[in-house]
């Protein structure tokens, strides 16, 4: 058995087809993924936004409002919980036509200015105006809504000042306007996650990439097991004339294959924890064990594959990949309108999605990096286990009806 794995380990490395599909093919489509989804977190997130700030007279007369405008534009200090983003990105200018000059360069977004009455109004291009109402979930729209919200409170706790300073200025300096002052920026709501990390949009895609991956490490075990059947392969006709049991080679050839798909799809994961910048949360060993299970059950699904009778070795090879790819598109790999399809089926019919070994190789590191507790990931290695279960118990059966000669 372990002549039969060396060299079955041997032919896996020196084989191009292998080296390129099962090794370096998912870390090339990572770095393919990464170009097209490496802005996709970015536009749910706040982006600093440059802002011409109008500094004349009226705006000289309220000092809130350069404060206001320093709390805005200073950067959240590293280390903090300080949750409060960056949206401005000012230059100063003295009147609204210098800041209007800066909109018709494309040097500003917009710009602020102070009125009589000390209250602060925001000016947007029509430009960018027109650009945040055809798609508000930018991360320029959502800067905008945000700055919005905080001129508007800004605003109101100043005229609410300027009124109580006109009906007396001791009012200013009483315990109840400080305590209406600082209501203005309290919450009664606390913040808890409901997932072990922070949700990241690219997260899915890789994780289906990886399921991907892992399947098609499957074609390998296929190869490997029709290499042993000697009415199919020249190779397996000599191999059935030595003295070794068959079932000694289907094990060489299957813990081979299983070696190899393994170290495939570890190089994957690291390039896509590393130079994706995916996270685990601190749990890369869960992330090493649902490796190791899940190329075991698509390596079982291999061999089962690889023990179908009568069948050449390039057609169950084409029959895997075809399968791969088929499955791939119910889970979200190939874009958005397909992970829309992976949550329908998800909602609507879940058993497809139980039943799918892609899928479910794409949970297991869902679960590690999604879920705080276990108990998902637990059940996903117990479907899995069951369908390598099934898997190599149809292989045996099939290779079990198989006769040849041997010494």
């Amino acid at each position: 058995m372990w002549n039969s794995f060396f060299i079955n380990v041997k032919g896996s490395i020196r084989n191009p087809s292998n080296v390129f599909w099962v090794l370096a093919f998912p870390v090339i489509l990572s770095s393919l993924m990464l170009g097209l989804l490496g802005n996709l977190d970015d536009t749910r997130a706040a982006v600093p936004q440059p802002f011409a700030i109008v500094e004349d007279a009226n705006w000289q007369a309220n000092p809130a409002a350069g404060r206001l405008v320093c709390a805005l534009s200073r950067a959240p200090s590293s280390g903090t919980n300080d949750d409060a983003p960056q949206l401005l990105k000012p230059k100063r200018v003295t009147s609204t036509a210098e800041a209007a000059r800066r909109l018709d360069d494309d040097q500003a977004i917009g710009y602020l200015y102070a009125d009589s009455d000390g209250l602060v109004n925001m000016v947007l291009s029509d430009r960018d105006a027109a650009a945040i109402q055809a798609d508000n979930t930018a991360s320029e729209g959502i800067a905008v809504s945000i700055l919005s919200a905080g001129i508007g409170r800004f605003n109101q706790t100043s005229s609410t000042a300027a009124a109580l300073a006109r009906q007396d200025p001791r009012l200013l300096t009483s315990s109840g306007f400080q305590t209406l002052v600082r209501s203005g920026g309290q919450t009664y709501t606390r913040r808890i996650s409901l997932t072990h990390i922070h949700p990241s949009m690219t997260a899915p895609y890789f994780f289906a990439l990886l399921g991907m991956a892992c399947l098609i490490g499957a074609s390998t075990a296929a190869s490997m097991i029709t290499m042993t059947q000697p009415n199919l392969s020249a190779l397996g006709a000599r191999r059935a004339s030595s003295p070794s049991p068959k079932w000694r080679q289907a094990a060489g050839a299957f813990m081979a294959s299983w070696l190899f798909s393994a170290v495939s799809l570890l190089v994957a994961y690291i390039f896509i924890r590393t130079v994706c910048g995916v996270e685990t949360g601190g749990r890369d060993p869960l992330a090493l064990l649902a490796i190791a299970a899940g190329t075991f059950m698509t390596t079982s699904f291999g061999t089962m594959m690889g023990a179908i009778p009568k069948i050449p070795t390039e057609t169950k090879v084409g029959l895997v990949v075809g399968i791969d790819c088929t499955l791939s598109t119910l889970i979200g790999l190939y874009g958005s309108s397909t992970m829309d399809l992976n949550n329908a089926i998800q909602e609507h019919a879940p058993i497809l999605h139980l039943v799918n070994p892609v899928k479910q190789v794409s949970n297991l590191f869902y679960d590690i990096v999604y879920y705080d507790s276990l108990a998902p990931f637990a059940s996903t290695c117990g479907i899995v286990a069951l369908m390598s279960a099934v898997f190599l118990a149809v292989a045996a059966l099939l290779l079990r009806k198989q006769r040849y000669e041997y010494l």
